[in-house]
């Protein structure tokens, strides 16, 4: 038998960034990629908003992962010479970064996974965080689904964060088992329809 698992939350960022300064400190902006950056508040403003401090559980969806700074890596790499690659953006390439760093920020020690299916990582990240609730294995889980323009792999800008919780108090509404059959898109739409 499952329990309800209710959403706290949801902040989307369309093509314009917010103001950044307050959350992050001018050197650390300076190293931080957009994506990074839009990540990490996104995921501020959804814990917020939910009034929840610290989740139990950071799930995050990616279906390109840091192609900026894979691509400037192995740039560097190709060019070769005197020129020696920069280890930020070695870093900050993987797909898992971007969870392991919003987990990092918060001090969140808890379950941690990252989904990259392109298509179907916000699908699967959802369902994953909705499983462990309903199971009972967590209380809460900030969820996210992350991607930067990058034309030559038709990735567009996206940062979306959300809050799901097994208390249904100031719930905005209830995340069914049926709505994780839906893809990528339709799933983010009913999500919004929500709210």
């Amino acid at each position: 038998m499952s329990r309800p698992v209710y959403l706290k939350s949801i902040v989307c960022l369309g093509a314009e960034d917010p103001d950044f300064r307050p959350v992050f400190p001018p050197l650390e902006a300076r190293r931080m990629s957009r994506l990074l950056k839009r990540a990490v508040w996104t995921s501020r403003e959804a814990l917020a908003q939910a009034g929840l401090p610290m989740p139990d559980a950071v799930v995050t969806a990616t279906d390109f992962g840091s192609m900026s700074q894979s691509d400037a890596f192995l740039g560097a790499l190709k060019q070769g010479g005197d020129a020696t690659p920069k280890p930020t953006n070695f870093m900050q390439s993987t797909h898992n970064t971007i969870g392991s760093l919003i987990a990092i920020r918060l001090g969140c020690h808890g379950y941690n996974a990252t989904y990259s299916h392109r298509g179907q990582s916000f699908r699967s990240a959802l369902c994953d965080a909705w499983m462990q609730i309903a199971l009972g294995d967590a209380g809460s889980a900030l969820v996210g689904w992350f991607d930067e323009s990058f034309p030559a792999v038709g990735a567009s800008d996206r940062a979306v964060s959300l809050v799901l919780d097994a208390n249904p108090g100031a719930a905005l509404g209830l995340i069914t088992r049926e709505m994780l059959d839906l893809d990528d898109e339709s799933l983010l739409g009913t999500v919004l329809e929500i709210k």
